[in-house]
């Protein structure tokens, strides 16, 4: 009799629906789909799921639960079987892919996608999720909130802009485009206020963040967001992992002699990405080191974008590093230390 060793639930998360598949490893290193299924994304589909593992599993050993980070769409899941005791590991959107493409499927669905999560658990050792501070997850709510305020205010504004210079002006339609900017203003300044008194009563989240604001061009709400949305780099070791999480990390594309266009991947986190994008901008004004890296690369590659990118994940490098060595930003910073 064969024996299992090692059990895992991939699961594909959508908006509305899981797509799961459990399966065993074999003492022999054969593996075998125990089932597949499609459960809501929601808690009445959440104890379904539940109730369906503890029926599929072996009862000898702990079963894990291995998904990928989709928005905030894996959330609910992944707190629901934490708080149950279970083994989460959420893996990197980039990592799932490459692991994906290594076994040789063409095709892309829902149902391949979780059984190449499924195969993934069983066959390597992944982290263990821990979920973030509570504190991480209101600043992450505030911080989207206050975005998505800021997207509809431009909307308007704009509106408001080409009502303005029209043919035929309705002064009844720009007074209500203005009381609804003066509304949303108010707003964002109150979702500010409340990220700024949770950061006041957190000691160390606000010693830490007002380290990595000593960056040029960091703000503090820049800060707040990225590591709201990383909550606190909990998944991250590694420059390289954080900035391929954001989607800023370079894509090639060439076979023999055609080259084709390197762009970023921008399959990561739009709101790192945003929160990034004036800053860069801003601590190419400030800092003398930021300008010479900014303008040498502009001067390679003759595009202010890219350029401008490339500024990007040096800051985003730049705030993860800081935040784990509980540091400041030192300007000549190798030049001091060889000294």
């Amino acid at each position: 009799m064969k024996k299992v060793i090692k059990q895992n639930v991939g699961i594909d998360v959508s908006k509305k629906d899981l797509a799961v598949c459990l399966i065993f490893l074999y003492d022999d290193l054969s593996k075998k789909i125990k089932g597949t299924r499609k459960f809501g994304n929601n808690e009445t589909g959440f104890k379904a799921l539940h109730e369906w593992v503890e029926k599929k599993k072996d009862g000898d050993i702990p079963v894990n639960f291995t998904l990928e980070p989709t928005g905030v769409y894996h959330e609910n899941l992944a707190y629901f079987l934490n708080d149950r005791k279970q083994l989460v590991h959420i893996v990197l959107t980039k990592k799932a892919k490459r692991y994906a493409e290594s076994l040789g499927t063409n095709s892309k669905t829902d149902k391949l996608d979780s059984k190449a999560l499924a195969r993934m658990g069983v066959e390597r050792e992944l982290e263990i999720w821990q979920p973030g501070s509570p504190v991480f997850r209101k600043l992450k709510m505030l911080t989207r909130e206050r975005s998505s305020m800021i997207k509809i205010r431009v909307m308007i504004k704009n509106q408001l802009e080409a009502i303005n210079h029209s043919a035929f002006e309705n002064k009844k339609s720009i007074n209500r485009l203005r009381r609804l900017i003066k509304e949303l203003n108010l707003n964002i300044a109150r979702i500010e206020k409340d990220i700024e008194t949770i950061v006041d009563n957190n000691d160390e989240l606000k010693s830490k963040v007002l380290k990595v604001t000593t960056i040029p061009g960091v703000a503090f709400l820049t800060a707040i967001t990225i590591i709201a949305e990383t909550d606190g780099f909990a998944l991250i070791k590694s420059i390289k992992q954080i900035v391929a999480y954001a989607g800023l990390d370079i894509k090639i594309r060439e076979s023999g002699k055609w080259k084709g266009k390197a762009k970023i991947s921008k399959a990561g986190n739009v709101h790192i990405r945003k929160a990034l994008y004036f800053p860069a901008y801003t601590s190419i004004s400030h800092s003398k080191n930021y300008k010479l890296f900014y303008e040498r690369l502009l001067d390679k590659k003759d595009v202010s974008l890219i350029a401008a990118v490339a500024v990007q994940r040096k800051l985003l490098g730049l705030i993860y590093t800081l935040w784990k060595n509980d540091t400041v930003y030192i300007e000549n910073y190798r030049k001091q230390k060889a000294a």
